[in-house]
């Protein structure tokens, strides 16, 4: 428990080796969680940042888009409904499934149902419809998500942690990658409306995954949410066990967590925009994040992994933190270049590869601060306050743009000032992993008690 309760990873961890966690993928439930991983992935997509394609074809503006991203918030809000994912227990589903599975079945339902909803809609049926089938795709897509970290979280050994947060980030990275590339090449032949009806047939692995999936063999006592105290209770204990865990280490861990993908979420809703300004062609897109930027992703998962056994998670998170503002600096040459494709490779690389990498990390980190006594509840709001920020914030993006445009004279000349700028927001999170290592250097230092 020492470990949870200061932050600290062991710097060695011998079976989380290259060559056993590719041999451990063998494993059903490693195996599984990657799957549900594409299954949860590519949903928050499908309404962020390739949404920003689909609407700027359709001649939206730059400050709708921004506003469209908030859509996403109810992945950053999950941790408000979160406890009641894990107290109640739904009447059917519940005892066919088994508790973490039913839920997961229901939010996949509904995001399919969201997803046909934006398909058979479009922006162009009526942008207040459109939004509400989107922000509907988000919240179930968040409801699935509790339950799937915690059947993640509550289905393996503490040592196997890092093996299920790596093959679930693989999954994940890989729904990312689903949920984008592929619908901007079909958009291009067959349409966006169609090519996100096709996208709704994804939802076949989270329902593959599930019926293989073991409900994981933890106790739980369902109690009746009968009055207002019961709600209150619900949502009070898992704040109340994570203080009891890690007491006053949360003034660090909590900021650190909240600002981690600050660097990411200030430019997210306007790359696509700026792709799509400079030119770049839907299939171009789609070929550069195949052919360069979902390999490099997939490079910094592992790289993860290899950073962490060899010098710590801390580590790790510091080097994608780092590398996301640099990649930040490099869409602003793009811009000041005029689309130059030697130059957009080069951030394709670090784009993805930092991408991996942080998000591996700060996940294996994040799941060891959880309780099981509420996994679901306690990952939900580590994990919602991983994009509630940087989501909020992202949304005044295109607000930003707008007035840097006004500033510059240049559209490309608002776009570069903006990209220039948002690499200040890595120097936060690098502040507090330098604090939390400090904090693990004292804790080391201490006499037992």
């Amino acid at each position: 428990m020492a470990d949870i309760v200061t932050g600290q990873d062991e710097p060695v961890r011998p079976q989380a080796g290259l060559r056993e966690v590719l041999g451990s993928l063998r494993q059903p439930k490693v195996a599984i969680a990657m799957v549900f991983g594409i299954a949860t992935g590519m949903p928050p997509v499908m309404v962020g940042a390739t949404l920003g394609y689909w609407l700027r074809q359709e001649g939206i503006a730059l400050t709708a888009i921004g506003f469209m991203g908030w859509v996403g918030i109810f992945v950053s809000a999950k941790f408000l409904w979160a406890p009641f994912v894990d107290w109640i227990r739904l009447p059917i589903l519940g005892k066919r499934l088994g508790h973490r599975r039913s839920w997961m079945l229901l939010g996949q339902i509904f995001v399919t149902i969201g997803i046909l909803g934006m398909a058979f809609t479009g922006p162009s049926g009526g942008l207040a419809v459109f939004a509400g089938f989107a922000m509907l795709t988000s919240f179930a897509a968040a409801t699935q998500d509790i339950a799937v970290d915690a059947w993640r979280i509550e289905s393996a050994k503490d040592e196997e942690q890092d093996l299920m947060a790596s093959a679930y980030i693989l999954g994940l990275r890989s729904g990312y990658f689903l949920g984008n590339v592929p619908l901007l090449a079909a958009s291009g032949i067959v349409g966006w409306q169609m090519a996100y009806a096709f996208a709704s047939l994804g939802g076949i692995a989270g329902l593959s995954a599930l019926l293989l999936a073991r409900e994981p063999q933890k106790p739980r006592n369902f109690e009746p949410l009968t009055g207002l105290a019961s709600v209150g209770g619900a949502l009070v204990r898992p704040v109340k066990v994570f203080w009891q865990d890690h007491g006053r280490n949360l003034y660090v861990f909590l900021p650190l967590i909240a600002l981690f993908f600050l660097p990411d979420g200030l430019i997210v809703p306007m790359v696509g925009p700026l792709y799509i300004d400079l030119g770049f062609s839907t299939a171009e897109i789609a070929g550069m994040r195949t052919a360069i930027g979902f390999p490099a992703t997939l490079g910094g998962v592992v790289a993860a992994g290899l950073i962490g056994l060899r010098f710590g998670t801390l580590a790790a998170m510091a080097i994608g933190v780092t590398l996301a503002g640099l990649s930040n600096l490099g869409f602003c040459i793009l811009a000041l270049s005029g689309g130059s494709k030697l130059i957009w490779a080069g951030i394709t690389v670090v784009e993805g590869f930092s991408g991996g990498l942080a998000m591996a990390a700060i996940v294996a980190w994040a799941s060891r601060l959880t309780n099981p006594i509420a996994t679901a509840a306690q990952f939900a709001l580590l994990s919602s306050l991983m994009s509630l920020l940087s989501g909020f914030l992202g949304g005044f993006a295109g607000l930003g743009v707008t007035a840097l445009q006004g500033v510059t004279g240049s559209s490309m000349g608002g776009f570069a000032l903006y990209f220039s700028l948002s690499p200040l927001a890595a120097l936060p999170p690098l502040i507090l992993i330098w604090m939390v290592r400090q904090r693990m250097k004292q804790a080391e230092a201490a006499p037992p008690p």
